[in-house]
């Protein structure tokens, strides 16, 4: 900032002519001249001789330097008026807010000092503290640090471009999958519409059918009631008739009893059938049907659960908690059972009485589904106990109105001995054979007891099913005895821990078969128990 006349030519009168800066503390030598007390200690004699001044020439005594005390007070007083100064002219305040000057001098900031790394101005440049230090213009200075400034700034800009082009690939990408995700969402809308108009029809089928029966059957019955009144009526009238014959005198009995037996057979009855024939042949296909729909979707409701919410893991058995009777193969995955107990390796987590084995893989969460497979001697392939059907033999088509038709077509001769007729016949009771031999596929607790009898029930920690020749049962208390469609050769184990559920399914069939609902709270690990000989139990996959 320029300086007023009288001001610049004072501060000429207070500058050090070595240091080229305000007198600091300065002091006079023999001469007159006025230098600072630093400066002229820096001063270094000539050789052989005393110090001269720096103006003059002239030599000087160093124990005659003596303080200038009025001196000093000028240039405070001259830097507090430049102080002022500045604060005062507007002009001054908006140079320093575009040009940086130096705090001392207020001058320029023209050049850059490498050794203490400061800015400096011309005066600053020429003064006792820097002179020797090596100074450079700023611009030459600020250079090399623009340069790398300008390189960081391209590796920066390349990543920033690389960040935008990570980020729109990743929108795109975001973008992709919600669509992907939508039209997922719509497909599964469509597919369940479908499904649910599917079903709907089959439905509204179902019960036409079975509609159109209960018509067949009531205008049947009907007819059938009104026959049977006419024909309660006609007998009525000839009982009344006999009665009222049977109460003539004798004399007058006696005129017509030639013709008695001719008017008053005996011998000829109606005994129409309730239900015709074509109708009760509906009736048992539509019970074949109603059997097909119950059995279709339990095998559509098995295969969704298995497919839509369940994982398919691997599962081993754990060798150490196997019992004696229990023969295990190298990968853990197949079991058999012996009647010869192997005593000579026992573990304490093993099954003692019990020929059971845990997997040695737990589960304390999630929904995981595995299979058993149970290879039985015997069993074969074409076995389908739940399809068992009866040969009928075909009957000829016979006219809908069969059984109330007019005439006697349906006029029957009778025994005394048929009084019993329309009487059901009473069932047999058949003893159960209890099952000796059996295999038990399922989960239990890995913290279940495993020494002395065991019920295996839920509340001792087992949830599974019961398999033998005779039938199969769900391990409650008592035993349900359960009736699959199929005699499941593959038992389907679906794990719900959070929903507390076990559900067993036909994993051939696809059928349900049973569900355990309960709350699990500890480590659930699959069992099997084994005491069927020639039987083999494997793990899938």
């Amino acid at each position: 900032m320029a300086t007023s006349a009288p001001l610049r030519s004072l501060e000429e009168e207070v500058t050090c002519s070595i240091c080229l800066d305000y007198l600091r503390d300065p002091v006079t030598i023999d001469c007159g001249h006025v230098f600072c007390r630093s400066c002229t200690i820096d001063v270094r004699p000539m050789t052989g001789a005393r110090p001269v001044c720096p103006l003059c020439k002239k030599p000087f005594k160093k124990e005659n330097i003596r303080p200038v005390w009025q001196l000093a007070s000028l240039v405070e007083n001259i830097e507090r008026l430049k102080v002022d100064n500045g604060r005062r002219s507007g002009e001054g305040v908006l140079e320093q807010q575009h040009v940086k000057l130096c705090e001392r001098h207020q001058e320029k900031l023209h050049y850059y000092c490498e050794d203490d790394g400061k800015l400096l101005c011309v005066m600053c440049r020429e003064s006792r503290e820097h002179r020797p230090h090596t100074a450079i213009l700023l611009e030459k200075a600020a250079q090399p640090h623009r340069e790398k400034i300008l390189n960081h700034l391209t590796t920066l800009r390349r990543d920033r471009d690389k960040i935008q082009g990570f980020q729109t690939k990743g929108d795109i990408d975001i973008l992709a999958a919600l669509k992907k995700l939508q039209d997922q969402r719509q497909c599964i809308v469509t597919e369940f519409e479908k499904g649910h108009q599917f079903l709907k029809e089959r439905e509204q089928h179902l019960l036409d059918q079975l509609m159109k029966l209960e018509q067949e059957l009531t205008e049947g019955r009907e007819k059938y009631k009104a026959r049977g009144v006419g024909e309660l009526t006609r007998l009525a009238l000839v009982i009344s008739e006999l009665e009222g014959k049977a109460q003539q005198p004798a004399a007058e009995f006696m005129q017509d009893t030639r013709d008695f037996l001719n008017r008053y057979p005996r011998k000829k009855f109606w005994i129409g059938k309730p239900i015709t024939r074509v109708v009760k042949k509906k009736t048992g296909e539509f019970s074949d049907k109603l059997y097909s729909l119950q059995r279709g979707l339990r095998e559509f409701q098995g295969k969704l659960l298995r497919d839509l919410e369940y994982k398919t893991v691997s599962v081993t058995l754990d060798p150490q908690s196997a019992s004696g009777h229990l023969l295990l193969s190298d990968d853990w995955k197949c079991v058999t059972y012996s009647s010869l107990y192997r005593s000579n390796y026992l573990y304490p987590q093993q099954f003692d009485c019990e020929p059971g084995v845990l997997g040695s893989k737990g589960f304390t969460w999630g929904k995981v589904y595995w299979e058993v497979e149970v290879e039985r001697e015997g069993w074969c392939d074409d076995e389908d106990e739940g399809a068992e059907e009866e040969d009928v033999e075909e009957e000829e088509e016979v006219e809908e109105e069969v059984g109330y038709g007019d005439g006697y077509d349906e006029w029957e001769t009778t025994d005394e001995d048929e009084e019993s007729l329309g009487e059901e016949e009473e069932e047999e009771e058949e003893e159960e054979e209890e099952v000796l031999e059996s295999c038990m596929v399922g989960v239990a607790r890995d913290s279940m007891k495993r020494k002395g009898g065991l019920s295996l029930r839920p509340e001792d920690g087992v949830w599974a099913l019961r398999l033998s020749s005779a039938g199969i049962w769900a391990n409650t208390e008592p035993e349900a005895e359960l009736f699959p469609a199929l005699r499941p050769r593959r038992v389907g184990i679906a794990l719900d821990y959070e929903g507390g559920t076990v559900t067993f399914t036909n994993a051939e069939s696809q059928e349900l078969i049973y569900t355990f609902t309960t709350t699990f709270t500890r480590r659930l690990v699959p069992f099997l128990w084994l005491k069927w000989p020639g039987t083999r139990l494997l793990l899938r996959p």
